[in-house]
């Protein structure tokens, strides 16, 4: 009977385990939680595991944001070292805390940025493994609820804004964009006039189009076919695998997504990459160009 590696094996399924939260995700709701455990240890620091705390040493003195950053490695998600007692966690204490938050100009954070803190707190709980109480889960349904109704009560009375979120893009400046990058010959100009034509055909995430490789494209008579085999709506990878349709605009070559994918290919280096747009972090690269 073949042998079998039991340390490798459990190595794995905590990988499995840990795969329902994307690793953007992860960051974004470690971000949120370790802002909220450095507020207890300044303000509620009954709810401070105190071996925890011994780690941590000495915060007199020191200012919220240099507690976060003394906190940042120990935040490990080791479930026998946990920062905070849960079972004694309140959410009048969580609610507190967001009531504390604001941009760096002063104004209150959107909805949706309040709701991001939300889902950090029931990671926190998860990294742990511990689970939220039916009457915390509970008062805090009720809590967003009425927040919610508070900035939209807000927003008619003309003390907060009224549209949240980013513009989107008009199709002059989207025209006035690609015209502008194509007087350009540099590869980086290349590169972003591809993208983000092909991101406005597709009206995709910029995380889609940069996921994009050559297995996910074909032909389909007179149109550039591109399957996306995971999405943010679509974590799971339950909805059907249609694809979305490009087609070229002979009448604008400016906007055409054929001749631009044609010119970029033509002016790159292959280094056996089968990505669409090779390399890291290409969205920075992107917003450079601009």
């Amino acid at each position: 009977m073949e042998s079998v590696d039991w340390d490798e094996l459990q190595k794995k399924v905590s990988e499995i385990k840990s795969n329902t939260v994307s690793a953007g995700s992860r960051a974004v709701y470690q971000n949120s939680y370790g802002r909220f455990i450095a507020w207890v240890f300044l303000n509620k620091t009954h709810l401070v595991v105190p071996a925890f705390a011994e780690k941590l040493g000495s915060i007199s003195g020191l200012s919220l944001q240099q507690i976060r950053k003394r906190l940042k490695p120990l935040l490990d998600r080791d479930q026998s070292n946990p920062p905070l007692q849960f079972d004694a966690i309140e959410m009048n204490v969580f609610g507190a805390w967001l009531l504390t938050l604001q941009k760096a100009d002063g104004s209150n954070h959107s909805f949706s940025a309040i709701n991001t803190h939300r889902a950090g707190l029931f990671n926190l709980y998860r990294d742990y493994g511990h689970e939220m109480s039916p009457v915390m889960e509970k008062e805090m349904r009720q809590y967003f609820k009425g927040l919610k109704r508070e900035m939209a009560s807000a927003a008619a009375r003309g003390e907060a804004r009224v549209k949240t979120g980013k513009d989107p893009l008009s199709f002059e400046l989207y025209r006035y964009l690609c015209e502008r990058l194509l007087q350009c010959s540099s590869k980086d100009m290349m590169f972003a006039r591809t993208y983000i034509i092909i991101a406005w055909n597709l009206m995709c995430r910029s995380a889609n189009a940069f996921s994009i490789r050559y297995i996910h494209i074909e032909w389909s008579g007179d149109a550039l076919c591109v399957y996306f085999a995971h999405q943010k709506n679509d974590q799971e990878g339950n909805r059907p695998r249609d694809p979305r349709h490009i087609y070229a605009n002979p009448l604008k070559p400016e906007l055409c997504p054929v001749l631009a994918i044609a010119t970029f290919w033509a002016t790159s280096s292959f280094i056996g990459d089968d990505r669409l747009f090779p390399g890291s972090n290409q969205y920075e690269r992107f917003c450079k160009c601009l």
